[in-house]
């Protein structure tokens, strides 16, 4: 942070002359820091002293001009100076007025009579420090937006750079075992089977990776449209019928309409995570049921395995990104991903996601979305 400078130079505003005296001779007396004063008996005047004068550290506004009055002759000295520390002089003492000034853009105030030269050398440093913070946090804001920005861009070209090799990776996989399969011995096939799981692992992590760049930059839009929960339910579980086939899965569906304003594609996005998570951790034979109901704080949706359920010391962070378990029961890994974008898509929808679980007893995931307006 910047110094206060040895010489402070100050424009009071103020069109009444024995209240601009009284503040020069109070800024007189101070020897650390010294002041250097102009005055302005108007706000067209102090505007054109700004725009012709460089180099001004601080303005001592009075809210009273001929030419403004009240918080418009604060915004209008913002506007002409939007990096300038204000200090408002007013006639009064009020706390909700002073939050009101801070509000519009200054930075303190003094009450008019009651001020001596400590009282004005104290709220121009105080002024001076605040501003000074104030633009620090603005330019480090634009830093992490371009950060962002480029972060995001990033991931983009290499989304499009990766999953090209990825998907040409899979397709040839499929192609020499739909056309060389049996003459593939059991260890080549298994190799092939391994590659083409890497593959697709890593086309999920991309996808994974770039919903979260996405979910970070504080950009999860959603588009809304009246929809039944129990229609995109049965989409997701759609998604998931073929791992589900694999592991010897069965998936179930208790539903009955239930009308929620949201984003089917996001919904189902992350329906469809958290029940191929539930997939991961069942074992053959067990049952991975998807509810919605009515509930009495909103429309309900539930999935529920009797899986491996989820360690205690996972379950605490379970929502942060990067978080990871153990693997599969059929050693699936995972990317610590998945439930972070689950919780900012139902954050995004207003809702709220619950988790209840216990080592080897298996796991509820409980989302609540607000009903229908």
């Amino acid at each position: 942070m910047e110094s206060i400078p040895a010489t402070v130079r100050v424009l009071i505003v103020e069109d009444n002359p024995g209240d601009a005296e009284l503040l020069t001779l109070a800024l007189a007396e101070s020897t650390r820091p010294q002041f250097s004063v102009t005055h302005a008996t108007t706000l067209a005047e102090a505007r054109d002293h700004l725009r012709r004068e460089s180099g001004l550290d601080v303005i001592l506004l009075d809210l009273s001009l001929p030419d403004a009055a009240g918080e418009a002759t604060v915004t209008r000295m913002r506007d002409a100076a939007p990096n300038l520390p204000i200090v408002i002089m007013t006639g009064f003492d009020d706390a909700e007025f002073a939050e009101r000034m801070v509000a519009l853009g200054a930075q303190d105030y003094l009450v008019k009579g009651d001020s001596s030269g400590p009282m004005v050398a104290r709220a121009i440093r105080y002024a001076l420090t605040r501003m000074q913070q104030t633009l620090e946090r603005v330019s480090l804001v634009k830093e992490l937006r371009a950060s962002v920005e480029m972060k995001n861009k990033m991931f983009g070209i290499l989304a499009h750079d990766l999953r090209n090799p990825i998907g040409a990776v899979c397709g040839y996989v499929e192609f020499i075992e739909m056309t060389e399969g049996e003459k593939l011995s059991e260890r080549t096939a298994s190799s092939l089977r391994t590659i083409y799981d890497a593959a697709n692992y890593m086309n999920d992590l991309i996808e994974d990776v770039l919903a979260m760049a996405v979910a970070e930059a504080g950009e999860v839009t959603v588009v809304r449209q009246r929809l039944d929960l129990a229609a995109v339910a049965k989409k997701a579980l759609a998604v998931a019928a073929i791992a589900a086939d694999k592991k010897q899965i069965r998936l179930a569906l208790e539903a009955r309409p239930v009308w929620v304003d949201g984003d089917a594609a996001k919904i189902e996005q992350m329906l469809a995570n958290l029940i191929g998570n539930a997939v991961k951790f069942s074992h053959p034979g067990d049952v991975v049921t998807v509810t919605a109901a009515k509930g009495e704080d909103g429309a309900c949706l539930k999935v529920t395995d009797h899986g491996a359920g989820i360690p205690a010391g996972v379950k605490a962070n379970l929502f942060k990104p990067f978080v990871k378990g153990k693997t599969g029961t059929a050693g699936e890994r995972s990317n610590g991903l998945g439930m972070y974008i689950c919780s900012r898509i139902v954050e995004a929808h207003g809702g709220r996601i619950l988790v209840d679980s216990e080592p080897d007893r298996g796991t509820v995931i409980t989302v609540i979305l607000p009903h229908c307006a």
